[in-house]
């Protein structure tokens, strides 16, 4: 996906370039103006791209170019006999351009924004029309523009199509090397701290982690949705439950840990098994581990369908005493209806709202929505993605104190963490009340 939006945005600066250029040597400026625009998108896009907002980056210049060529087709592309229209055939790129960055969103925007284009290219080039302006471009503009737009377009399509076969090859490999992570013993969890409302460390959230042999650390974000895709997700959340738990007995056997618990991330495919409450039953009897002690993060979006199902399957790992933890809250489809009948004993703040909360009004309006909410029904809160002290002190401010992110620790192996949580909980002990101001 970065490499599409980096290409697509070199390549709309270069094209725009060059007609601005173009039409500025000739006096048409406004024609030159609109081309500067289009050169701006083409950069915005990639400092979006750059900065990790790329679904912000492929929309923007998906619309844009859209936008653009829609505007030339009719009002400065009209086909003459001297030369046949020729921006039309971007769409098709642009068509290809969807289908492949926006393949794991929504299908109907993968799908819509797809046909979108398709039907502008079959409009376009199954009629001639135009309307009679005067922006339209002379011949011999245009007898140059059908040769540049036809070179690069086609260009573009190819470059494309090897991005795709990369990726798809690129997939494959990943696919492979993840079926042999686990019986290689090449995954491991770190554990980031949890603060708890008495100041002191009280838990920490499983993180899984891919030391690949050859390539080291592979990003959760990069094997993650994979691992989902191919339903590779249920071997390895079941060992990520087993790990746990057997941390959680380590734990036990040590005054200064016995305390702790640990959140473990569920998918929407675990939970979808019918034997899944089963499965963490077996795995607790077999640990002899306080069930209390083990919280289940779920995320909203299991919350679509079957949500009858994922209730009766809480309410039954609630009996056990096992925790139910709501993450991500406010970034998916749950509706208070559904809230107020899940069995929950915690709620995340997500870390999309913390990161702005000193200077975007809406993401301070919507923590404290959030506290109130969890107040009236409740239930505890806990915000992630705490990277500042101002944030911290924000949210105590409010009302919560629990909070994980890299203000305290960033996800530590075993050791490391066990590190941070000794000196930190002296730390707090001595100066009670100090992470409460």
């Amino acid at each position: 996906m970065r490499r599409a939006l980096l290409l697509s945005s070199v390549v709309l600066a270069a094209v725009s370039l060059f007609w601005a250029v173009y039409f500025a040597l000739h006096g048409n400026r406004a024609i030159c103006f609109m081309n500067l625009v289009s050169t701006t998108i083409a950069a915005t896009t990639a400092l979006l791209t750059l900065r990790g907002h790329t679904r912000a980056a492929a929309v923007v210049i998906f619309c844009a170019v859209y936008i653009v060529l829609c505007i030339v087709s009719v009002l400065m592309d009209v086909p003459t006999p001297q030369a046949p229209r020729s921006t039309h055939n971007y769409f098709l790129v642009i068509a290809l351009f969807a289908s492949l960055v926006f393949r794991n969103d929504h299908p109907w925007l993968r799908h819509g924004l797809s046909a979108a284009a398709l039907l502008a290219f079959i409009f376009f080039a199954s009629n001639s029309w135009g309307l009679n302006t005067g922006y339209q471009l002379g011949p011999e503009v245009r007898v140059i523009g059908t040769w540049v737009h036809n070179t690069v377009a086609t260009g573009f399509l190819c470059v494309l199509l090897w991005v795709m076969q990369a990726n798809l090859a690129q997939r494959s490999v990943m696919e492979s090397d993840l079926l042999r992570a686990l019986p290689d013993n090449q995954l491991t969890l770190h554990y980031q701290p949890q603060i708890g409302d008495d100041g002191r460390i009280t838990g920490a959230e499983a993180l899984l982690r891919w030391r690949h042999p050859v390539k080291g650390m592979i990003s959760p974000a990069d094997f993650i949705p994979l691992a989902e895709q191919t339903g590779l997700i249920l071997p390895i959340g079941h060992w990520v439950l087993g790990m746990a738990c057997a941390q959680l007995m380590a734990w036990a056997k040590n005054p200064a840990t016995a305390h702790l618990s640990v959140a473990v991330n569920v998918s929407a495919l675990q939970f979808k098994q019918a034997d899944y409450v089963s499965q963490v039953i077996s795995v607790l009897d077999r640990s002899n581990v306080n069930p209390a002690l083990l919280k289940l993060e779920l995320t909203e979006s299991m919350l679509v369908n079957d949500v009858d199902d994922i209730i009766s399957k809480m309410h039954a790992l609630k009996t056990k005493g096992v925790g139910l933890s709501l993450d991500d809250f406010g970034t998916g489809y749950s509706s208070l209806g559904y809230l107020k009948r899940l069995p929950l004993d915690q709620i995340k703040i997500d870390q999309i709202f913390v990161r702005d909360l000193l200077t975007d009004a809406n993401d301070a309006a919507i923590a404290r929505t959030v506290m109130t909410l969890a107040q009236s029904l409740n239930l505890h809160v806990i915000a992630e993605g705490v990277e500042t002290e101002g944030q911290r002190q924000f949210l105590a401010a409010i009302g919560c104190y629990s909070f994980q992110g890299y203000l305290l620790s960033p996800p530590l192996p075993i050791a490391g963490f066990e590190e941070v949580l000794l000196s930190h909980n002296a730390t707090a002990d001595a100066a009670p009340g100090l992470f409460r101001v």
